[in-house]
């Protein structure tokens, strides 16, 4: 019998120790199976995540491109992305998806990208902005209010102020610190900023002129009058050399606002209501141009000077000892200028209160080198409006831009769950 036993109990162990060690060949082969699929799985999700932003690099590379890649896979990770780009209700969507092949098969994971549309900005965001600088200078007398950019670079001497973020496409000429560049930027600087379009003519203000405006062809003068102390009785004179052709009531409900011409337009006086004015050649301000309410916390007139070419103060004896504009203006091809800036006696400060917006600065005067004293033309005062800086105010018709980049809206990713045994 102790035999028998011992022969039972050796078998029963045997057997007892090899199902045992079955079951544990069974869990380290489900174990290397969860950890394939688990693999595979995270695999799977960041393979969609980096398709997404590949097409994302695609997208912001250029806005118009719509279309599906495929890229395939090989090496260690066995597997493929796809991501496409379709418009949809005038946005583009995207759909970024994934292939790995896990123990299971093949799993699959997904990101969609949702965009909101290209904003529509009008210039009147900027209280200085240039396509192109030349080699006109900021000086110690200058002082800017509100946001300044350019798309070229920003020439300093001295220690000119800035009293919001100047940012601009390329960079400062001298480098900040360096050359004489003291300037102050009492909200910062940026260099290397995107480049903002200028619109490549001025349709949308013509075509709201013509339906519901008024339009003239040849030389105007437009002369403004705030009529009484009361608001919203403001109105216009116009004029063909010393001839009366117009008179407009600013505020008429058949009026929208847009003056414009085909010829060069002069302009002064006192503004009461809404109004721009804009001019395929050429505007001269020939005198003050300001607004009734000039309490800009009050006030609700607003004015736009818009030219095709330049816009350019008028040397003449109104402008001898100074000249103030209240209103945003914008040169499409040239520069806001004063005329015969380089000659003569100093004239004074040119005071803006709006915004100026030009494809290449134009220059107002002339300094001594080394003091930045005054020799020949205006000192600048410009100072920012800051009801532009709502995107709900503007003057009528004033050009605006799109931002070159769509802003995500929205981001989805979907998670595959492994299969666990």
């Amino acid at each position: 019998m102790g035999g028998k036993a011992a022969l039972i109990n050796i078998l029963g162990f045997s057997f007892i120790l090899g199902y045992i060690s079955t079951n544990l060949n069974q869990i380290a082969n489900r174990a290397q199976g969860n950890m394939s699929s688990y693999a595979a799985a995270t695999e799977s999700h960041n393979l969609a995540v980096s398709a997404a932003n590949v097409g994302l690099s695609q997208l912001y590379g250029d806005t118009s491109w719509r279309g599906t890649v495929t890229q395939n896979l090989s090496g260690a990770l066995n597997g493929a992305f796809t991501y496409s780009i379709t418009t949809v209700s005038g946005k583009p969507f995207m759909r970024a998806t994934s292939r790995v092949l896990a123990p299971e098969g093949y799993v699959h994971d997904t990101v969609e990208v949702a965009f909101a549309g290209n904003a529509y900005n009008s210039f009147t965001l900027f209280a200085w902005m240039t396509d192109f600088e030349g080699n006109v200078f900021w000086f110690s007398d200058d002082t800017v209010w509100g946001r300044v950019h350019s798309n070229g670079n920003l020439h300093m001497s001295g220690t000119p102020v800035f009293m919001q973020k100047l940012t601009t496409s390329k960079g400062l000429d001298p480098k900040w610190g360096t050359g004489g560049n003291k300037a102050i930027f009492k909200d910062g600087h940026e260099t290397g900023v995107a480049e903002i379009e200028f619109p490549t003519d001025l349709s949308p203000l013509f075509a709201g002129a013509a339906s519901g405006g008024r339009t003239y062809t040849g030389n105007i003068e437009v002369r403004l009058n705030g009529g009484t102390a009361a608001t919203n009785d403001g109105y216009a004179l116009v004029y063909s050399g010393s001839t009366l052709i117009d008179s407009i009531n600013l505020n008429a409900s058949g009026f929208n606002g847009a003056i414009t011409s085909t010829g060069v337009v002069s302009v002064k006086g006192t503004l009461d209501g809404k109004l721009t004015i804009g001019s395929s050649t050429n505007i001269y301000i020939t005198d003050d141009i300001v607004y009734e309410n000039r309490n800009l916390d009050m006030s609700d007139d607003v004015l736009g000077l818009v030219a095709n070419t330049s816009v350019i103060v008028a040397d003449n004896t109104a402008n001898s000892t100074g000249c103030e504009i209240d209103g945003s203006v914008f040169a499409r091809n040239q520069s806001f200028m004063a005329e015969n800036y380089h000659t003569g006696s100093p004239r004074g400060a040119l005071r803006v209160t709006g915004s100026i917006v030009q494809k290449e600065r134009g220059a107002i005067g002339t300094f001594q080198v080394g003091t930045g004293t005054l020799k020949t033309g205006f000192s600048k005062r410009y100072r920012y409006d800051d009801r532009l800086a709502d995107p709900a105010f503007r003057p009528p018709f004033y050009p605006g831009y799109y931002t070159p980049t769509f802003a995500i809206s929205n981001w989805w990713e979907n998670v595959h769950i492994p299969r666990f045994y």
